[in-house]
């Protein structure tokens, strides 16, 4: 009787070419050769991304087969060793390991997932929630990587908001090498459905965002709304080296899965994320290099927030805030200001904006023009047609606020992995379809 087996990877990542994806695709293409039955497509998982000592996109795997009960030991041989053979075990802080689940995900690890995806959690809360869900966790080297393999296996993501991602391998030979795709295809391609993708170019600089640039093995990776979408949109790619696989991934890339959590200021820790409400407390400072700091107020306290020049128009939007401004600010803590917390600001939501009243200089009663200064306690004279008033006062003038009532976020190129796009498709049906229901060969993964 076959039954559901899951296996979780993570931190094979390397500044020397590991990659975590990558030993997933291994992994999932080697049972699949081997006759295993595949439950879902693999799970690409975006974790926290404030983490400190993280790997750059925080992200953990998860694939899922359905097997024998005798053939399990099989499976999890050939988890380790596939591990092991794609690890590059002399990297300095390289921690792989993987987590091993018999059966159903149950409740208590999908919410210790949804946890990593906002907190800091520790390998002795992993290990626990491994014990409460029956799982098995293995650690090869340092024990790091137990936290992220065990919360790719209760992602969820067969039934929450998902989207989807192609990556494409290079071949040994080519690692480290400038990498070669024909850019005029990427710009083509994303012309013909950037509504079915994302993230495959900045519109301020034209720079082609589907292609990393380490020594990993990635050569490229699309990201979109449905499998057969990112396929697609993966053949229209002009490729001009040798790939040694593809895979597609369901994962949670684009969702903002990591800004769910409704915080207060007083509770705020540091490396946490999630999302605020409260009022602009004064007008915001731009520091030298065009970075913003503004200050924000809700019932519990109050909160710094710091908005960096490279993410361009949400640093704009920051710069026209003003006292009593009503916002939503999404983002992750990274340390302390003068004992407050400060929030890296990745998503800012206009709710209500205050009212911009400045004194101004009267008009001039005779004919109508503006009025000005002839000085410290001399009074007013018109520029039109010089009348004098000795016993000026000011009037009152509303001024016309630029700051649109909206969700300002950076642009692609300084965005997340998990940062929401800001346009989203009408028909994401297809995002649903398990690869029982998707018309890909075994042989069109290599």
């Amino acid at each position: 009787m076959l039954t559901e087996f899951h296996i979780g990877i993570d931190d094979t990542d390397s500044e020397k070419g590991g990659c975590t994806t990558y030993t997933a695709t291994v992994l999932f293409q080697h049972l699949l050769s081997r006759g295993f039955k595949p439950a879902d497509f693999p799970w690409l998982v975006r974790l926290n991304p404030n983490i400190p000592w993280k790997t750059r996109g925080n992200g953990a795997l998860a694939v899922h087969f359905l097997v024998e009960e005798d053939q399990i030991e099989d499976v999890k041989h050939i988890a380790i060793e596939t591990v092991e053979k794609t690890t590059i075990a002399s990297t300095r802080g390289t921690d792989p390991a993987l987590a091993f689940l018999k059966g159903q995900v149950p409740r208590t690890l999908r919410e210790y997932s949804t946890r990593a995806l906002h907190d800091v959690l520790t390998v002795r809360e992993a290990r626990a929630a491994a014990t409460r869900a029956g799982a098995e966790l293995h650690a090869l080297m340092g024990v790091r990587g137990l936290i992220g393999s065990l919360a790719a296996i209760g992602a969820d993501l067969d039934s929450v908001e998902h989207t989807f991602e192609i990556i494409a391998y290079r071949i040994r030979e080519n690692l480290g090498a400038p990498r070669k795709i024909d850019r005029e295809s990427v710009k083509l391609m994303n012309a013909k459905y950037e509504d079915r993708t994302f993230n495959n170019l900045d519109p301020e600089s034209g720079r082609v965002l589907l292609s990393p640039h380490g020594r990993d093995p990635v050569l490229l990776g699309i990201r979109g709304y449905g499998p057969q979408d990112v396929l697609t949109a993966f053949n229209e790619v002009q490729l001009c080296e040798e790939i040694e696989r593809i895979m597609i991934f369901r994962t949670n890339q684009g969702t903002d899965a990591h800004l769910g959590k409704q915080r207060r200021a007083i509770d705020l820790k540091p490396h946490q994320s999630g999302a605020l409400t409260g009022r602009v407390d004064e007008v915001p400072r731009v520091l030298r290099g065009g970075h913003v700091i503004f200050r924000l107020r809700d019932d519990s306290g109050l909160l710094d927030c710091a908005v960096y020049r490279p993410t361009g128009s949400l640093a704009m939007a920051a710069r026209e805030l003003l006292p009593g401004d009503r916002v939503r600010v999404c983002g992750g803590i990274r340390g302390r200001r003068e004992g407050r917390p400060t929030l890296n600001v990745e998503k800012l939501e206009v709710l209500h904006l205050a009212e911009q009243i400045n004194d101004a200089n009267p008009m001039c009663s005779n004919c109508g023009g503006r009025c000005e200064s002839m000085g410290r306690g001399q009074g007013l004279r018109c520029k039109k047609c010089g009348q004098r008033d000795e016993y000026p006062s000011k009037i009152q003038v509303r001024n016309e606020r630029h700051l649109q009532q909206i969700i300002y976020i950076p642009p692609p190129r300084a965005r997340r992995h998990l940062t929401m796009p800001d346009s989203r498709p009408r028909n994401i049906s297809n995002r649903y379809l398990r690869i029982e229901d998707f018309p890909l060969r075994p042989e069109d993964y290599n």
